[in-house]
């Protein structure tokens, strides 16, 4: 029987219950699992150097990978890193959780600064919720690392799908991807290259909407994001959305319109008889921000729309 919950529909890739918003066999190569550690605070711990002119990663032997991160020479201060800029988490948070109550959402939160900081993190930011279309990301970007080095050519037909998946936020371009390229080997994949613990493909094969991550995950995820093979595609991507989805749903909500913020957005509706909206980028500073909300289907989308644009609003200017 066809889900009768407005904005739904029925089909086999249930990302699309959300209503109107390759795998090659090969293991990763080595390298990739340096790609994720490139960060501190939230993430992993990196070895600053103060490197002339050198802009790519180097691996030195260490007990764990270590990556050694030049810092870009307008950091450069004699031979420290400027320290966290100053932020009144308390504050921030309780304008995140008081937009969260006005709309019976729940609300997870994550800020990262442009050297993998942690800013804010809510209490919620290591809670598995369904990636609704922030899943697109992890996909493509896994298809863009393998054409990156080689494993699989980059066809036309390809590029052109993954573009649709991440700026009109495509159902069916993404469905075409997850079976061409064994959706379910990427998002593991990807989870194990960029250390994301709360990651992990749908219990129902084909149900990418229903893969789940945290907060925290998608932000060490975007953190890495612009050192990743291939990546730069992805960003460009992710800096041009449509205002309006492939099935009707309008992006504008959370970090859209932020000037120069690469981002995505995700909708769906009723995995457990809840609404899933989500907003997740990295903004022209370099921050990343991460908004992942829920509510009961009884709280209209447009309750949780202000709920995500009140908790993204109080972050971006309270660790502005």
């Amino acid at each position: 029987m066809a889900d009768t919950t407005p904005g739904s529909r029925p089909g086999r890739h249930r990302a699309p219950l959300r209503p109107a918003g390759s795998w090659t066999g090969r293991r990763p190569a080595a390298s990739l699992a340096l790609t994720g550690v490139v960060l501190s605070g939230l993430l992993v711990r990196p070895v600053l150097c103060w490197a002339d002119g050198q802009e790519t990663p180097v691996a030195v032997a260490a007990e764990h990978p270590v990556v050694v991160v030049p810092v870009p020479r307008e950091l450069r201060e004699g031979n420290e890193v400027p320290p966290p800029r100053a932020v009144d988490v308390g504050a921030v948070l309780a304008e995140v959780d008081a937009a969260a109550a006005r709309s019976r959402a729940r609300v997870g939160a994550v800020v990262v600064d442009d050297l993998g900081r942690t800013l804010v993190a809510s209490g919620a930011a290591d809670r598995t919720v369904p990636t609704a279309s922030l899943v697109k990301l992890l996909v493509v970007e896994r298809v863009l690392a393998h054409a990156a080095e080689g494993a699989a050519p980059l066809d036309e037909r390809t590029r052109r799908l993954m573009e649709r998946a991440v700026t009109a936020s495509d159902d069916d371009a993404m469905s075409a991807l997850w079976d061409a390229h064994d959706g379910e080997a990427l998002v593991g994949e990807a989870a194990a290259v960029y250390g994301l613990t709360g990651t992990a493909p749908p219990a129902e094969p084909g149900q990418w909407g229903e893969t789940t991550t945290t907060p925290t995950d998608v932000a060490r995820f975007l953190s890495a994001l612009d050192r990743a093979p291939g990546a730069e595609l992805l960003l460009g991507w992710m800096r041009a959305p449509a205002v309006t989805a492939t099935d009707g749903f309008n992006q504008r909500f959370g970090l859209f319109g932020d000037p120069g913020v690469a981002l995505k957005q995700g909708w769906m509706c009723c995995v457990d008889r809840r609404r899933q909206l989500h907003s997740a980028g990295v903004l022209a500073d370099g921050r990343v921000v991460v908004v992942l909300a829920d509510a009961p289907v009884t709280t209209p989308w447009s309750g949780l729309r202000r709920a995500v644009d009140g908790a993204t609003a109080a972050l971006v200017a309270g660790t502005a």
